[in-house]
This record gives C-alpha cells, structure tokens and sequence, in this order.
C-alpha cells in the first residue's frame, strides 16, 4: 500500500492505494481538504501563518490515516506555491518534524510531467496531438502530448489564487 499527496496553493489532496495481483492500483481512501496554502504568498513571497497550521494539521491526520491502513510509503509533493515562498524550506521542515511525512517540492515542468502521466494512464486517448492544460490555484501546466506520449510540458505562472492576489 502506498499513499501520494499533491499539496497545492489550494488544496492538498490525499490518496491510498494498493496493488491488485494484476498489478492494477486500487483506490482505498480519497481526500481532498482546502488548506490555502498560497493564500499570500504571490503578494507577500511568505505564506500565511493559519495557511501553514492547516496544512501541517492535514499532514498529521493523513499520517494517522496511513497508519491505520497500514501504507508501507508516502509520496508527497509540494507545487507553485512552495516554488515560490521564501519561507518553504521551513515551512517542510515543520511538516517532516510534526507528520514524519517528507515533501519533495517538484519544478513546474515535473508538474506538468506527473498530470500528463496521470491523465495519460487513466483515460482513453487518440493518435492525434492533444494539449493537456491543468489550471490550478497558482500555475498552469499544459502539456502537449500524441497516443501515451508527452512531447512537451511546461507551467506557467497562472492560477486562480495568483489572479486573485495581484
């Protein structure tokens, strides 16, 4: 059993898997919880105190969760947000001292990569070019892709929290 968590500028969204003997993943918890983690942090460059607290208390109750349904590795990944904040290498030390949970903030290209490969996977695709555009609170990836293949992906610093601050 694995876990990965995706925390954005927004929201941070918790996912339990195991794998089938068919080597299948299958979904064992799902959660999504609103932390607004960005909430200044395109105005400011730091991120706000009550934003970090949620999101460090959604940390240690994932790590409960994991625990409970005996997860062997957690995943966590940290977006445009934690790119950004001048204070994020404090702010994942919190969460790794608190939660035990480590997060590994990704570039916008990794993003881009990782939505690709997610939507890729999981939904029936055509041999012709696509573009792929995943709009979140603090960037957009796009993606430009042909079958399973991702040619290009990039990310750009749009999202709504940002539109929202400037």
């Amino acid at each position: 059993r694995f876990a990965i968590i995706d925390l954005g500028t927004n929201s941070v969204r918790f996912d339990v898997h195991s794998i089938s003997a068919n080597g299948k993943p299958k979904i064992l918890h799902r959660e999504k919880l609103m932390v607004r983690l960005g909430q200044g942090v395109f105005l400011k460059g730091r991120m706000d105190a009550q934003a970090m607290d949620r999101a460090v208390h959604a940390f240690t109750q994932f790590r409960r969760v994991a625990r409970a349904l005996s997860v062997q590795k957690i995943v966590a990944f940290g977006t445009s947000a934690l790119r950004e904040a001048l204070d994020s290498q404090p702010f994942v030390d919190r969460v790794r001292e608190e939660s035990g949970i480590e997060i590994k903030v990704i570039s916008g290209k990794e993003e881009a990569k990782l939505i690709a490969l997610g939507i890729l996977a999981n939904e029936k695709v055509t041999p012709k070019k696509v573009l792929l555009v995943d709009i979140g609170g603090g960037s957009t990836e796009l993606s430009l892709c042909r079958g399973k293949r991702t040619l290009r992906g990039d990310s750009l610093p749009l999202g709504t929290a940002r539109i929202q601050q400037v």
